[in-house]
């Protein structure tokens, strides 16, 4: 099993190394951890970031996708207001924007030498992403998820691990193992498995009221899904309890309307409310890394802070037992 952290080609997170490789390696060795989940593989350089330590690859995720790739122009002026927006959001008007942003990121994730790429499953609205009252459901998710899929790997020339994500909006949540049969099915790329993030599916239930009840909502979920744990190849191992935040939401959006401009301004804070990328404490979550033995453990935390990525380690570090 690899011991990684989730990081970036983004500025803050190589600043925080004073743009240095060895301090990042040091930084590494430190505390055990064998590498990194790299988002935004295209601005890698290997000056900041040395190959050696690039295992996985986190690709580009489009909360907003699916109407686009329908091409319903009536439903994406709904929500973005003009064509000018549409296309500054998805770098172009064809769906075809998408499919080749993808394999640029596959192709580079190939150059780093990452032995997967994380994809993520799922759709939401904006306006639903505060209501809860969504659009498409799962099966339809995955169906165009398909879709795109085999659109991309056609006629790509890798061979690197695909990996899917699941989330707590339509689409693979976890919850329904037919449908994660049907999405390994459907896909024509052989090479593929899951990715599972604790914290995505412990926000499927709004009603957890503490850690230990959320690490036993975790390894119930886990066990419901039968064979299927075996294609669970990593985990993102990280903490959130917002189901009381994410009801009182809920009420308010759902009672006084939305304002668009409003929840524009806000989403950004509200997916972190929801989302936060902690780590966990209960030394019980031992349990869900035994039960799983993943190839991949990934610490996937948001900080802040140098001293606050390092106190995150700690402590999952000391929960784990390791």
């Amino acid at each position: 099993m690899l011991k990684l952290i989730n990081f970036s080609t983004f500025d803050y997170d190589i600043k925080r190394f004073n743009y240095n490789s060895n301090k990042l390696i040091s930084f590494l060795n430190k505390y055990n951890i064998d590498g990194v989940e790299l988002l935004n593989p295209i601005g890698w350089q290997e000056k900041f970031i040395p190959k050696k330590i690039v295992k996985g690859v986190h690709l580009k995720y489009y909360p907003i996708w699916l109407d686009f790739w329908k091409s319903d122009t009536k439903e994406l002026l709904k929500q973005f207001k003009s064509n000018d927006n549409i296309e500054k959001l998805y770098g172009g008007t064809n769906r075809e924007v998408i499919v080749d942003q993808y394999k640029k990121e596959i192709i580079a994730a190939d150059k780093t030498g990452a032995e997967y790429v994380v994809f993520h499953v799922a759709h939401v609205q904006l306006e639903h992403a505060f209501t809860y009252s969504f659009t498409y459901s799962d099966s339809e998710v995955i169906e165009a998820t398909v879709e795109l899929i085999n659109e991309i790997f056609k006629d790509l020339n890798t061979h690197i691990k695909l990996l899917f994500e699941n989330l707590w909006w339509p689409g693979l949540t976890m919850l329904e193992p037919d449908i994660m049969y049907k999405l390994l099915e459907k896909i024509n790329y052989k090479n593929k498995g899951f990715m599972l993030d604790t914290a995505h599916l412990i926000n499927t239930n709004f009603h957890l009221e503490d850690e230990k009840k959320a690490i036993n909502y975790l390894l119930d979920k886990i066990n419901n899904l039968g064979e299927l744990k075996n294609f669970i190849n990593g985990i993102h191992l990280n903490y959130s309890l917002s189901g009381k935040y994410v009801l009182d939401q809920i009420n308010k959006y759902r009672k006084g309307g939305l304002d668009l401009t409003e929840i524009n301004n806000e989403v950004y804070m509200h997916i972190c409310n929801i989302d936060k990328h902690q780590p966990f404490r209960d030394k019980e979550v031992r349990k869900i890394v035994s039960s799983i033995n993943p190839q991949y453990l990934i610490y996937e935390f948001s900080t802040s802070s140098f001293k606050q990525l390092e106190d995150y380690i700690k402590v999952q570090d000391e929960a784990c037992g390791y």
